[in-house]
C-alpha cells in the first residue's frame, strides 16, 4: 500500500474486501498438488500539503543481481480499461521501467482500470494470488506472489491476471507527463511504479490485531517474511505466530530486511523496514522506512508515502535486492 506523504490513513475495508479473487478451480486428477490462495489489494490516499520542494529520482542502470550477466527480459501484458491515451502512456512508462529491471520467461499480466473507489483513495494494486509447493518452487511451504511463482514454475499457473490495479476515476490531480511532476500534482507514473512493486512481491504477511501479531498467512510465511528481523537480528518467523511478542516486534520501530543481496546493495547493512509504534494497516512492515529513505532518496520508491511534486523513475538498489532475495 502506498499512502500519500503527510496524511496517514488506514485501508478502507470495503475496498479491500472487494478486491479478493475467487477460489481457484479444482485441480485435475494427477495434477501437481500446489496451493493457491487469493490475495488482497492495497490502497493509496491523498495528501493536501506539498513537500518543501519538488524531488526527482532519475533512472539508473541497476538490475537484479541474478540478471547481471544478461540483459533483463520481462514481458508485461496490460489490459487497459477506461484509460485516456495520456494515462495509458504514463502507466506504460512504469511498466517499461520494471521490464528493464527484472527477468522472467513467463509474461506478467496486469488488469488495469479506472473506476469509482472509496473517497480519498487514489488507487489500489497488488498480486492476485499466492502460491506454495508448486513445481519449481525455490522453497517449500512458502507462499510466492503470482509473477514469482510463474517465473519459478516456468509457466502460467493460473490464467487470471497476475496483478490487479485500479485508480480513481474521480481524481483529477494527476500528472501524466514524462517530465517531473509540478507543484500541486501527484506523479501517476511514480504511483504505478510503486504499486507494481507490491504486485511483484514486495509485501509480507505481517499484521497486528489487538495485542497479537503474525508474520504468516494461514500459518505459512510469504517469501518476504523469511528475511525480516528484529533489532537483535532474530528472524521474525522464529517467534510464535499470533503472539503478543510479535505484536511488540512489529511495532518496535526497529525492523529490518536482511539478506546477502541487500547488504551488498546497502553498504553492508540490512534495510530498515517501516514499523511505527502504532500499527498502520497497509503501510507497516511491507515498506521501507519513511524517515530513513525520504523523498529524493534513491531508495524512496517503496516507502509508504508519496507527496505532490515527488517524481521517481527507478525502484532503487535496495528494492531490487529485496526482490532478488524473495525469488526474482
Amino acid at each position: 500500500m502506498l499512502k500519500s506523504r503527510i496524511v496517514a490513513a488506514s485501508i478502507v475495508g470495503s475496498v479491500v474486501a472487494a478486491a479478493f479473487i475467487g477460489a481457484p478451480a479444482a485441480l485435475a486428477t494427477g495434477a501437481p498438488a500446489f496451493d493457491r490462495k487469493p490475495s488482497s489489494l492495497a490502497t493509496i490516499t491523498v495528501a493536501d500539503t506539498d513537500p518543501a520542494k519538488p524531488t526527482y529520482v532519475g533512472p539508473t542502470q541497476n538490475t537484479l543481481s541474478r540478471s547481471a550477466l544478461a540483459a533483463p527480459t520481462a514481458t508485461f501484458q496490460v489490459n487497459y480499461t477506461g484509460f485516456t491515451p495520456e494515462a495509458q502512456a504514463a502507466f506504460q512508462r512504469a511498466v517499461d521501467i520494471w521490464a528493464s529491471k527484472i527477468s522472467s520467461p513467463v509474461p506478467i499480466t496486469i488488469d488495469a482500470n479506472f473506476s469509482a473507489l472509496a473517497p480519498g483513495v487514489l488507487g489500489q494494486a497488488g498480486a492476485s494470488a499466492l502460491y506454495k509447493n508448486f513445481p519449481g518452487a525455490e522453497k517449500t511451504d512458502t507462499y510466492y506472489v503470482d509473477a514469482i511463482a510463474n517465473k519459478q514454475a516456468g509457466k502460467q499457473l493460473d490464467p487470471s491476471a497476475d496483478i490487479q490495479a485500479s485508480f480513481s476515476s474521480s481524481f483529477t490531480n494527476w500528472h501524466f507527463g514524462a517530465e517531473p511532476a509540478p507543484a500541486g500534482k501527484y506523479d501517476f507514473t511514480s504511483v504505478v511504479l510503486h504499486e507494481l512493486g507490491h504486485g511483484l512481491g514486495f509485501l509480507g504477511a505481517g499484521n497486528v490485531s489487538g495485542t497479537k501479531g503474525t508474520v504468516r498467512y494461514q500459518n505459512t510465511p510469504i517469501s518476504y517474511d523469511l528475511y525480516t528481523k528484529d533489532s537483535a537480528g532474530n528472524a521474525l518467523t522464529s517467534f510464535a505466530n499470533n503472539s503478543s511478542t510479535l505484536a511488540t516486534k512489529l511495532t518496535s520501530g526497529n525492523l529490518s530486511f536482511d539478506s546477502s543481496q541487500v547488504r551488498t546493495a546497502n553498504n553492508g547493512n540490512a534495510a530498515k523496514i517501516y514499523a511505527p509504534s502504532s500499527w498502520e494497516g497497509g503501510s507497516s512492515y511491507s515498506h521501507l522506512d519513511e524517515s530513513t529513505y525520504p523523498a529524493g532518496n534513491p531508495n524512496s520508491l517503496l516507502t509508504p508515502k508519496i507527496g505532490k511534486a515527488e517524481t521517481i523513475r527507478d525502484p532503487g538498489s535496495i528494492t531490487l535486492a529485496i526482490l532478488d532475495t524473495i525469488g526474482w
